[in-house]
């Protein structure tokens, strides 16, 4: 059903007016109970940017990043109770790669640490990989040899190559860590607590906060023998070569052998992230729970719902979700300071050769480190989380139809005319006050406004953010297609005012569950 412009602007302006910054957003999304207001609201357990301690910060963590940030808005905008989690890779083998190039072979240098700790652990863990790459290298050829067939009288197997070299120092570590060794456990909290604060410096640069950092090593030992016991009184786990496993295509599931425990008898991943959904739900009693990871987690938490399945808890898998990207992203830098930092350098660069664009977009409430981030947020949320991204800054900072800043330029621009007048009450617009939005880019505009709550509905049903990018772009260019006729015009009516101050409430709000931007509630 259309309306015409006037009954639209008639019903729509008083509405977006009154609504202000919940215009756009189901309230009763929250209810465990729809239609029961007293039923309590959900709660969601939402997991996203989980870097790995002493390790590269990827692209693919920094997509985690504005993704997982952009739903938590989105499901706090709906009335969910959220809980955010900054899962680290703080523990298990790659960790105590990294421990023996620090204790043992001499890799760490006290200084570099305290003037850089991040980059510094970059370093070491690159400097020990170079060195540990031929071992893996070798590993593998030996095992697809054996699985082919091929080199029958090659004694030699996955577990004596691991016996030997790096192999074993990484092994013995990790086991002194699982074992709780004094020197080990405190070396790696020391990794751990260093990334953590600067972590928590950078993440508010992005203007992201954790309700909770946790990792790896927070999982009990009492929870992980629990799930073992399940897994075991149920006929689940099987002993392979020294290895504890399950085998998943024996219980119609992907895949082969799910490693449980290893044949050093340490933790797995996988035994870990089971035993932490577990303490989670016991924790926070969600009703939903988010993994916001790239597509290389893709089976490994298919392995996680369908290992809790088969432990008799269907209704808890059942709460978990896997919110994927593609694993291919490429962003400046190896660190998330060194990432932000370049980002901001160019952006700025872009702008400032270009004085009409950035007269426009900075002011008080917007300087160069909000627009940098707005730049950085919209080119990761405006495309599909299936497609590949790789960063463009030109594009990023461009304001053209369907890109970049589009739509802060609008939302700039309106705030700079609209302060000029005062803002009518919609519903006191007179029949000649409405006539002045008679004509088709305002009643174009009207159209699109009136759009917002079913596009942040599939939003929030679809989890893609590119839906709102491309609305917000929308309305960025029909916005535009009406400063001609305000400049023929000589002014704007009362009527014309009161749309575009609408627009600008659509515009904040739709930019506010994005992330992009520092708006007030009005």
């Amino acid at each position: 059903m259309q309306f015409e412009t006037r009954t639209l602007a008639r019903l729509l302006l008083p509405f977006i007016r009154d609504r202000r910054s919940s215009y756009g957003v189901e309230k009763s999304l929250d209810l465990r109970e729809p239609k029961d207001p007293l039923s309590g609201r959900k709660r969601v357990v939402i997991e996203y940017s989980s870097p790995n301690i002493g390790t590269k910060f990827l692209g693919k963590h920094l997509r985690s990043t504005v993704i997982g940030s952009h739903l938590t808005r989105l499901y706090k905008g709906s009335g969910w109770e959220v809980h955010t989690i900054n899962y680290l890779g703080d523990w298990g083998k790659t960790i105590a790669l990294v421990g023996v190039a620090w204790e043992e072979l001499g890799l760490g240098d006290e200084e570099r640490f305290s003037q850089d700790p991040i980059g510094h652990l970059v370093e070491v863990y690159d400097k020990v990989d170079e060195q540990f790459a031929p071992e893996e290298k070798h590993k593998k050829e030996v095992r697809d040899k054996k699985l082919k067939g091929e080199d029958k009288d090659n004694k030699e197997d996955a577990a004596t190559i691991e016996s030997q070299g790096l192999f074993a120092k990484r092994n013995e570590f990790f086991r002194r860590m699982e074992d709780g060794d004094p020197k080990a456990v405190k070396l790696v909290k020391r990794f751990r607590d260093v990334s953590i604060e600067h972590y928590k410096t950078q993440y508010s640069r992005l203007g992201v906060t954790f309700d909770e950092y946790s990792g790896e090593s927070q999982v009990s030992t009492e929870t992980m023998s629990e799930v073992e016991e399940i897994l075991k009184s149920k006929g689940i786990l099987e002993e392979q070569d020294g290895s504890w496993m399950i085998d998943m295509k024996k219980h119609g599931a992907k895949g082969g052998a799910a490693i449980i425990r290893d044949r050093t008898g340490c933790s797995t991943y996988l035994l870990r992230d089971l035993a932490a959904v577990l303490e989670r739900h016991r924790k926070h009693s969600f009703d939903t729970m988010l993994y916001v990871v790239a597509t290389d987690n893709d089976l490994h938490l298919q392995r996680v719902i369908r290992v809790l399945d088969m432990m008799d808890m269907a209704g808890l898998a059942s709460k978990l979700h896997h919110v994927s990207f593609s694993k291919n992203s490429h962003m400046p830098g190896e660190t998330l300071e060194g990432i932000v930092t370049t980002f901001e350098q160019i952006v700025g660069q872009s702008l400032s050769e270009d004085e009409e664009k950035s007269g426009v977009l900075l002011n008080p409430a917007t300087d160069m480190t909000t627009l940098s981030l707005a730049c950085l947020q919209v080119d990761g949320l405006a495309i599909r989380r299936a497609t590949d991204h790789t960063l463009d800054i030109e594009k990023m900072t461009a304001i053209t139809p369907g890109i970049g800043l589009e739509p802060l330029f609008a939302l700039n621009k309106i705030k700079t005319l609209i302060a000029e007048y005062d803002i009518p009450e919609a519903s006191a617009l007179s029949d000649d006050d409405l006539s002045s939005i008679g004509d088709e880019s305002f009643t174009d505009l009207l159209r699109l406004l009136a759009q917002f709550p079913d596009i942040t509905a599939s939003a929030y049903k679809s989890l893609e953010s590119s839906i709102l990018v491309s609305y917000l772009m929308s309305i960025a260019y029909q916005v535009a297609a009406t400063w001609d006729e305000l400049e023929e015009d000589d002014g704007a009516s009362p009527a014309q005012v009161a749309v575009l101050d609408a627009c600008r409430q659509v515009l904040e709000n739709g930019m506010r569950l994005l992330g992009i931007g520092r708006f007030s509630g009005s």
